[in-house]
């Protein structure tokens, strides 16, 4: 367990309310689709929020690390939180653009 508390030991607190943010996202990508008619299941509602936030987290990242603002910052984590396993695809695109 030590690695996680040096992990955690090295986030901003900011991090954490981009990890909210993403959850925020991929929750009301959730309640859109029980909107549109799917069907509640409480295990899939669970998985889909951790997801949202490991993506939108991500995607946060992304854009800390490219130095846009931190409003911007903000909107790349909701909306890869929404976007959810696409915006692994997009990230990982992108890096191997970068690494070719």
């Amino acid at each position: 367990m030590d690695w996680l508390q040096h992990f955690l030991r090295q986030l901003e607190p900011v991090q954490f309310i981009y990890g909210i943010v993403a959850t925020c996202g991929g929750v009301a990508r959730y309640l859109t689709g029980i909107a549109d008619g799917k069907a509640f299941s409480l295990t899939v509602f669970i998985a889909s929020a951790f997801v949202a936030g490991f993506s939108g987290w991500m995607f946060a990242l992304l854009g800390m690390s490219l130095n846009m603002p931190q409003s911007m910052v903000f909107m790349m984590a909701g909306t890869g939180g929404f976007m959810g396993e696409q915006t692994m695809k997009l990230i990982a695109e992108y890096l191997q653009a970068k690494i070719k």
